[in-house]
């Protein structure tokens, strides 16, 4: 009676500690994982957040900048001081977030849209607008101030501007009440708030009391004892008072506002810790679970049933090669020799599985190389083309509004609307071309039609030369004619083909400065036509070259084109048999080009 007693315990104690192998580092394992993931996944929110309220807030600010740059290109056609301010107030009532606009000339007068006139005590050359923008280039935006007129606080949008030989600045007061309003409205967390600094890092919105306001500044001075710097948007993880926080940032892009959003971190990770517990309840059962089985099996089976936990045990443990030998001809015996043919199948699968996940881990990391390069071309690729749209819809807006107002005489109104049809072709110029080039890079057919080498060269030579003179480059030719005959053919579709040499030129041009030399080399090649343009531009890092094919890549984000150029080179190439050919030297120049499959005449005309 002891003896099954002990073997009872022993049993269930077996059972309950395999349970708990097997649970505990999974549970341990999966809520690590969760924890980690919230956290990232909480920085990542924070930086996106950041960005994406910095963006509203750079929108409304260019908004704003683009209408004065309007208003000042207006102006200097006018030579009337009656219809400059009938122009300024036009202006100023067309947006409700002008307070007024206004030109203060370096002699000391306002010129105000409605005709305010200052106190003795207004110094113009001393005015915020006045000192930051005059003798400057490019338009400018001042610190939030208190302005005279209003006695509101307002940050003013301004740039130099001449009348005649009068000199002065242009500017316009803005309301900061929306920017305001924006600032508050932003959630971040639970109990996060946002704060939004000028250029001179005074506050234009922030928390309304003192608890807040005092992390933000402990927050600061954390950074500032760190040395890190503020350039692109990122969060940071930060502790006070035994707190952690996360401070997103983003800084307004010509503008010099930083946008800061603060939170505790533990905002972002209330559903983890939910769900954590409820792990922990489900382990919890199934202990329970675990218990009261091995009591039920412990109480019915003895010798027979503690070898098979042995020799499970010893599978559990990855052990695979101690077999049950129970002499049983019942179900015990049965499941013996079951648990045997598993034992050797977990085996082979065990060994098959530590091979394969070899494998599996080396085509995981390229697979997550490509999905990370694949990631930052679509991005870029749908950057500038949000970049190259916003721009005409900006200004198809601002008309829009003029002609809503109905303060535009005829022919005005004739002339906007003709810059909005502008403005709508050019977005829609944008959109198809993006639209054509994704689709034929996927969906290539051609046409091919026999052409005599020496006409592709020649159509080669003439359609580069053309281009290249226009684009203010020299182009060198380095033709070996003497290697073809009459009979060299090659199949092409001319129209794809010269599409090919469009790309290629193109990127020759664009990485090239204005009256550099691009080479043109034609030449036989083991039964092929190789034709290859060589600059000598930029070249290309080596760790960029295998990725320049992809769909959306680019090596340099301020060329104009959206990174398709390759790979429908590439497509087009492959699609006529044929292979592309690239090769590049960082700092010194690229070559790249095809080889084209050369059909002799006299052997199609037999065939």
């Amino acid at each position: 009676m002891m003896k099954n007693i002990k073997l009872r315990i022993k049993l269930l104690i077996v059972l309950m500690l395999a349970g708990l192998i097997a649970a505990i580092p999974m549970a341990a394992i999966g809520i690590t994982s969760l924890i980690s993931a919230s956290r990232e996944q909480a920085i990542d929110f924070g930086e996106k957040s950041a960005y994406y309220n910095s963006e509203i807030i750079n929108t409304w600010l260019k908004e704003k900048a683009n209408a004065l740059t309007n208003l000042e290109n207006q102006l200097a056609s006018l030579d009337d001081e009656y219809e400059m301010r009938r122009l300024l107030r036009s202006y100023s009532d067309a947006d409700s977030d002008f307070i007024s606009i206004f030109i203060g000339y370096e002699d000391g007068e306002l010129f105000d849209a409605y005709g305010w006139i200052p106190d003795d005590d207004y110094i113009v050359r001393e005015r915020p607008w006045y000192t930051k923008a005059f003798n400057q280039e490019s338009l400018v935006t001042t610190s939030v101030y208190k302005d005279k007129n209003k006695n509101e606080n307002v940050t003013a949008i301004a740039t130099e501007f001449n009348f005649g030989e009068r000199r002065g600045v242009l500017a316009a007061n803005i309301y900061v009440d929306y920017i305001v309003g924006k600032v508050d409205n932003i959630k971040y967390g639970n109990s996060g708030f946002a704060v939004l600094l000028d250029d001179a890092n005074k506050m234009i919105s922030g928390p309304d009391n003192k608890e807040n306001m005092e992390l933000f500044n402990s927050i600061i001075e954390k950074l500032k004892m760190k040395d890190i710097l503020l350039e692109e948007s990122e969060t940071f993880e930060l502790e006070v008072n035994d707190t952690t926080y996360l401070a997103a940032y983003s800084n307004i892009e010509g503008f010099d506002w930083n946008l800061f959003l603060i939170a505790p971190l533990s905002d972002f990770m209330e559903p983890a810790y939910a769900i954590t517990n409820h792990i922990i309840y489900i382990l919890i059962a199934i202990f329970i679970l675990i218990f009261l089985i091995g009591y039920y099996l412990s109480s019915s089976m003895s010798r027979p049933i503690l070898m098979m936990v042995n020799g499970v045990s010893d599978i559990a443990g990855g052990n695979f090669d101690n077999e049950i030998n129970i002499d049983a001809r019942d179900e015990i015996g049965n499941l013996s020799n079951e648990i045997n043919k598993m034992r050797v199948n977990l085996k082979e699968i065990f060994n098959s599985i530590k091979y394969e996940s070899k494998i599996l881990a080396m085509n995981s990391e390229n697979l997550s190389e490509h999905l990370k390069d694949t990631y930052t071309g679509t991005y870029r690729f749908m950057s500038m083309l949000s970049h190259d749209i916003k721009t005409p819809i900006t200004l198809i807006k601002g008309y829009a509004k003029a002609l809503e107002m109905g303060i535009l005489d005829d022919e005005k109104e004739k002339e906007y609307i003709e810059r909005i049809n502008y403005r709508s072709e050019q977005i829609e110029k944008i959109v198809a071309d993006v639209l054509d080039n994704t689709y034929e890079a996927n969906n290539i057919k051609i046409n091919l039609k026999r052409v005599t080498c020496e006409d592709f060269i020649n159509t080669v030579i003439y359609n580069s030369e053309t281009y290249v003179v226009n684009q203010k480059r020299r182009l060198v030719k380095n033709i070996s004619f003497a290697d073809f005959d009459d009979s060299d053919i090659v199949n092409i579709d001319r129209i794809k083909i010269q599409r090919v040499v469009n790309n290629i030129l193109s990127n020759a041009v664009k990485f090239s400065e204005e009256n550099s030399v691009i080479e043109l080399e034609i030449r036989k090649s083991d039964g092929r036509i190789f034709t290859c343009f060589k600059d000598r531009g930029e070249g290309i890092r080596e760790e960029d070259k295998e990725k320049i094919f992809n769909m959306f890549y680019k090596t340099d984000d301020s060329k104009k084109g959206y990174g398709l150029g390759l790979y429908i080179n590439k497509a087009i190439i492959e699609a006529h048999e044929g292979e592309v050919y690239f090769s590049s030297v960082y700092k010194e120049g690229t070559a790249s080009g095809f080889y084209l499959n050369i059909v002799d005449k006299q052997r199609m005309q037999h065939g």
